[in-house]
Order: C-alpha cells, then sequence, then structure tokens
C-alpha cells in the first residue's frame, strides 16, 4: 500500500509539472508577442520622431499596463474609442504639461502605425515635442470584430 501511494504522489506531481509548464510557456508566448509588438509600435514611432529631431520617448511601464487595460476595453466593445478618463489614468504619473492618447486597429503593427501616422490629430500627438514617456498596450483579437479576424488592437498613452 504505502509504495502505490508514493507512486501516485509522483504522479500527481508529474501530471502538475507537466500542466504548470505548459501554462508558464503558453503565457511567456502572449507576453513575448506584446511586448514584442510594443517594441515594434516604439521603434516606429520613435524613428518618426527621430526623423523629426524630436527626442525618442521612453516606455513607461505602468502605463503600457494602463494601455493594455484599454485596449482590451476596446475589443471587448468591439470599438475604437480614446479613454474617457485620461487625466485618472495619468493621475499616479509625473506628467505635468500634458497627456495624450492614440486608440486604434489594424490588420498588421505596421498597419496601425501607419492609421495614425495618417490621422491629422494622431500624427500631432505623436510629433509633439514635449512628450518624453509612452505606455503601449497591444492585442491580437483572432475573432470577428470591426477590424478584422486575427487584428491588431493598440492604445498609446503619452505624458510630457
Amino acid at each position: 500500500m504505502p509504495a502505490a501511494i508514493g507512486k501516485r504522489r509522483v504522479a500527481i506531481a508529474i501530471v502538475i509539472a507537466t500542466a504548470l509548464m505548459i501554462f508558464l510557456e503558453t503565457a511567456s508566448a502572449q507576453t513575448a508577442n506584446a511586448i514584442g509588438a510594443r517594441g515594434k509600435l516604439l521603434k516606429m514611432i520613435n524613428d518618426v520622431r527621430g526623423r523629426n529631431d524630436l527626442r525618442e520617448l521612453r516606455i513607461d511601464r505602468s502605463l503600457s499596463r494602463d494601455a493594455v487595460r484599454h485596449t482590451r476595453r476596446m475589443v471587448e466593445a468591439n470599438e475604437v474609442f480614446d479613454p474617457a478618463n485620461l487625466d485618472a489614468i495619468l493621475s499616479d504619473e509625473p506628467w505635468e504639461l500634458i497627456g495624450a492618447s492614440v486608440s486604434g486597429c489594424a490588420g498588421t503593427v505596421r498597419g496601425v502605425h501607419r492609421a495614425w501616422m495618417r490621422h491629422a490629430a494622431h500624427r500631432v500627438i505623436m510629433l509633439e515635442p514635449r512628450l518624453r514617456r509612452i505606455g503601449i498596450g497591444v492585442i491580437t483579437d483572432r475573432s470577428r470584430n470591426i477590424c478584422g479576424r486575427g487584428s491588431i488592437w493598440a492604445t498609446e498613452l503619452f505624458y510630457g
């Protein structure tokens, strides 16, 4: 009897360890994809800012979490909208001069950035010289939605 209990415990431990490894691997892949998309958007915006002789924006991780939350709200509502409570979102941030947001969706990360740059008001925000920090939230939505199955939804929050 004790040998059977020992084997059962080992089997349970193996099942739990395997499940945990699969969960962590999946979570890591999703995190890596989000960070990769965030990094791509940051590079694209900083490239544009550099071509316009503006300083690079630095990522703000807590603001990025806020941007992800807003992006998730848009996906759930199947609607693109700017956050109504930008002052509240930025209340924990050291901003003095300006706070702004840009939201949207497209088929690719580059498509999101292009759409923003073609939109006059969004372009003005991204090229605002007083901005210094950015939070970026990116979600890929594989369901049918207003932007198309597999679309990239993103929010950029800024302060300066």
